[in-house]
């Protein structure tokens, strides 16, 4: 499939896509002949972005649009104004669809219509997915179709699972959790943001969810409701935050049949990988060999970064040699840089008012630093420069290189930045 409303084709007029509070059962047949009802050209390549709408006109919108229009901003419902006009402006933003949406809720509900509008040749779609700052400044990531579903299973389930998410499907976590019951044709659950959470429970008894995904801290949330035991799941997802083993604990004794699945992505990232093992945090084998293609270190301060392969490393193989070799140069790198702290500053400041012994010692420390430095580098590296001439991982090579320069550099800076507050002493 190359956009969402091309999974129509292969689905049964009867399946019910999603329960919405407001429609009820959505089945394909009935998406399709509402499809149908609105003009396409009036959003072909378009930029796009989607405000605050009712959760069905929401994912309704995210079906029409994709494939039609150039690009597709999804908007964070917490956003101050100022930040929200600085993302359409960003985002060179045409059209926003809020409010009533595209009204699809009125078509729903409304006898169908003998007036059909042919689609255009489908558009590579964009994405555009803003961060939750997290990890830094918020800002814009670009994603297409392939990249948010390229880890999800497309065949078909059907009503052996009824899916609920507990998440904003504004975000990653919980579009996440649209599309892949979107490509299994497996009905969903949809729950508006501020909905009540005894309301939302009620919902997922009554619909007979049996699968769910959540945050950490929303199952300890859910396991202290009244209505927490009327749930009866047989697939369990954990996401967005660090999962715990008394989390998982309290999950497996209430639901022992279920399949537990932590998932590690990022609206940067993407999907990285899933645990289902039943026990805290991931193998540590991944950091050597990570799956599904995807270049993975734990860095000084023990987070985890995940990259995306494309782009980067070309296969498993090298994906783990370039994170093995990436997270012990660092940490070399580290430790000569604090051993240069222990030492070099204090006999640094002791001369500060010898101008001649100051720079001598600097130029001292800075060739120590080298050889030191580079050699313990390389060294950490060997297995990355086994790589150096190996046409089948350029990207690798480029990141040694890169590596040993910033390395170097910091090296470098470090000895002759400490001079500057000295000439002012």
């Amino acid at each position: 499939m190359n956009f969402l409303a091309e999974k129509l084709a292969t689905s049964s007029a009867s399946d019910v896509l999603w329960f919405s509070q407001t429609a009820g059962a959505i089945e394909a047949s009935k998406f399709a002949q509402a499809l149908l009802q609105i003009p396409y050209s009036d959003w072909h390549c378009k930029r796009v972005a989607i405000g605050n709408l009712p959760v069905g006109e929401f994912v309704s919108a995210l079906i029409f649009l994709d494939g039609l229009a150039e690009s597709i901003l999804i908007l964070p419902s917490e956003d101050d104004s100022e930040t929200r006009s600085a993302r359409l402006v960003q985002a060179k933003i045409d059209i926003v669809v809020e409010n009533d949406g595209l009204g699809f809720t009125k078509l729903f509900n409304s006898a169908a219509s003998s007036q059909a509008f042919d689609r255009p040749a489908s558009v590579a779609t964009t994405w555009l997915l803003p961060t939750s700052g997290t990890t830094g400044t918020p800002k814009l990531i670009a994603h297409t179709y392939a990249s948010l579903t390229r880890s999800m299973t497309n065949r078909h389930v059907g009503d052996a699972y009824i899916w609920g998410s507990l998440y904003s499907l504004r975000r990653f976590a919980g579009l996440q959790v649209f599309l892949q019951s979107w490509m299994c044709d497996t009905p969903l659950v949809l729950n508006e943001e501020d909905a009540d959470l005894t309301d939302v429970l009620n919902r997922l008894t009554e619909q007979g969810c049996n699968a769910l995904s959540a945050t950490p801290s929303m199952w300890r949330k859910l396991a202290m409701h009244p209505l927490f035991d009327k749930l009866d799941l047989k697939q369990i997802t954990l996401g967005g935050e660090i999962v715990d083993q008394a989390v998982l604990d309290l999950l497996s004794k209430q639901f022992p049949a279920a399949r537990i699945t932590h998932i590690y992505a990022s609206t940067e990232a993407g999907v990285g990988f899933a645990v289902r093992d039943g026990k805290a945090g991931f193998p540590t084998e991944y950091l050597l060999k990570p799956p599904a293609g995807v270049a993975m270190r734990v860095d000084e301060h023990g987070h985890l970064w995940l990259a995306p392969m494309s782009g980067q490393v070309t296969a498993s193989k090298g994906a783990g040699i370039y994170s093995a070799a990436f997270a012990l140069s660092g940490m070399f790198v580290n430790f000569v840089l604090q051993a240069m702290g222990s030492d070099y500053y204090p006999r640094l400041t002791s001369v500060a008012t010898n101008k001649a012994m100051m720079n001598r010692m600097v130029n001292e420390q800075t060739e120590i630093g080298l050889l030191l430095g580079v050699p313990g580098l390389l060294a950490t590296s060997r297995t990355q420069l086994d790589r150096l001439l190996d046409p089948a991982y350029p990207s690798v090579t480029l990141a040694t290189i890169v590596k040993a320069a910033s390395a170097l550099g910091k090296k470098i800076s470090i000895s002759f930045g400490d001079m500057s507050p000295m000439k002012t002493a």
